[in-house]
């Protein structure tokens, strides 16, 4: 309310004309910045996704991906990165098995119209550990389903696949970003880039974690969804 309306409208035109993060990777990768890569929740590879654009034969990665119908996509569109390995898991603070929350595929028609897109298998992306988070993007309860699947915690991750050089960590996990991001820096040494989204946590839990960032000598921006947090050595 203090601010004039015309200073609102720039704000806004600039932070929707501002640098996206797959601009940020394409540059790191360009400089060599960026060689492994480790993707929590890479659903199909495309999707709503800035890394497969920038992705190249030299770069080393490991993509998470627990939906068995994105996970067979996801496979396909990396099968040229011999690379990569894709694993049909889930990443969690633990080794176990834990309920994850999905849209009905059978129900996908019924959202054509609420989202105005013929093409709504897009809606696979809402997958989450809370079922609240389906509830605030518009999905009715009836057409939720629910599974047990495998989690993986990250030290087992990185043990597994000997997979200690990491220099660039995404997290996209509708709405457990910023518990997996803490866990992250709590138990692992390695201090890689980040990309996480922050917009589905609350106040308090964010505010938290970006103390932690601080506290281990992260830096951060943000752009759009997406909190860039980096050493400051970088």
């Amino acid at each position: 309310k203090i601010l004039p309306k015309e200073t609102i409208k720039t704000e806004r035109y600039i932070e929707s004309s501002s640098i996206s993060s797959g601009d940020i990777i394409k540059l790191l990768i360009r400089k060599k910045k960026v060689n492994n890569i480790i993707q929590i929740g890479a659903n199909d590879g495309k999707s709503d996704d800035f890394l497969y654009k920038s992705f190249n034969k030299d770069l080393e990665g490991i993509l998470l991906e627990p939906m068995e119908d994105a996970y067979a996509s996801l496979k396909k569109n990396y099968e040229q990165f011999n690379k990569v390995k894709c694993l049909n898991l889930a990443l969690d603070i633990k080794d176990q098995e834990k309920i994850f929350f999905s849209v009905n595929p059978k129900y996908f028609e019924h959202y054509k119209k609420k989202f105005s897109d013929k093409n709504v298998k897009w809606l696979n992306i809402l997958s989450s550990f809370h079922k609240e988070h389906l509830v605030r993007h518009g999905i009715k309860d009836k057409h939720i389903i629910s599974k047990n699947i495998k989690c993986i915690s990250f030290k087992t991750l990185i043990d597994r696949y000997d997979f200690q050089d990491l220099d660039l960590l995404i997290i996209d996990t509708e709405g457990y970003d910023c518990t997996l991001v803490n866990n992250f820096i709590e138990t692992m040494d390695m201090r890689p880039l980040i990309i996480f989204e922050w917009i589905h946590g609350d106040n308090d839990e964010v505010n938290k974690l970006l103390k932690k960032l601080v506290d281990n000598n992260y830096e951060f921006f943000k752009i759009g969804r997406d909190l860039i947090c980096f050493q400051k050595n970088f």
